[in-house]
């Protein structure tokens, strides 16, 4: 975990970082799904230091689950280069919640932005439940970074193509016991016919796939976006992925 100044306004986080060897691909450029876990990292250090973090969640049988993403991506870091990861929350309602998320370079401009969606979770039932004040207080409120509007859902092509099935492994499953929400991605540009490095990213999260499920990909195209969804046998989606 990053230092962290606990004099400093935690509902904005941020802390600098350098882009790893083990995270740029053949070109010397930061992947996506590096990008993904960046930002993954950085709500978990941001939820430690306000002492909201896994064990305390945990203990009270409680969770918060990624819904949904939109990644806008203007450039991807270069090996070694300087950069700062934040995010900050926008919005509680509900059961839901909504966070934004950032890279800058060493300028301090912004060169990757996300919104995210997330669902607070009863993990003894499984099922959504509201949050207390304690839950929520710590992270505050701010502004939403300004991105393309987009619709509420992923949309899926008239026309899929059935891919190889993927059947889930240990190394895809997280902490919840689940498929980590970024190996969804990874699985999506494993499918595209050549390499990309997506400029827009979207998902959405349907229901957590875990070890030893089978999920049966399928691919389409609704103009320049490139469209996965990732299924159960029955055809019921974990995740839907959109890369543009």
């Amino acid at each position: 975990m990053p230092t962290i100044d606990l004099d400093s306004d935690l509902t904005v986080f941020e802390y600098p970082y350098h882009v790893r060897y083990s995270e740029v691909g053949h070109r010397g450029l930061m992947t996506a799904p590096a990008l993904i876990n960046a930002f993954q990292d950085c709500s978990t250090f941001q939820s430690e230091a306000l002492g909201v973090g896994m064990a305390w969640l945990r203990n009270e049988q409680r969770a918060w689950v990624l819904t949904h993403w939109q990644i806008v991506v203007d450039r991807y870091p270069s090996l070694c280069e300087e950069i700062a990861v934040g995010t900050f929350a926008n919005s509680f309602k509900g059961f839901t919640a909504k966070r934004n998320f950032y890279i800058k370079d060493n300028a301090g401009k912004y060169i990757a932005r996300a919104q995210s969606s997330w669902a607070f979770i009863d993990l003894s039932t499984g099922r959504p439940t509201r949050p207390t004040p304690a839950h929520i207080d710590p992270y505050g409120s701010h502004d939403p970074l300004e991105l393309p509007a987009e619709d509420r859902r992923v949309k899926l092509p008239d026309v899929l193509e059935q891919r190889e099935p993927i059947i889930v492994r240990r190394g895809l499953i997280d902490t919840n016991e689940h498929v980590n929400n970024c190996q969804y991605v990874q699985m999506a540009l494993e499918l595209l016919p050549r390499e990309t490095a997506p400029t827009s990213i979207r998902v959405d999260y349907r229901r957590a796939a875990v070890l030893g499920d089978t999920i049966y990909p399928s691919i389409g195209q609704i103009g320049h976006r490139a469209v996965v969804a990732l299924n159960d046998r029955a055809g019921a989606p974990f995740a839907v992925v959109e890369l543009a």
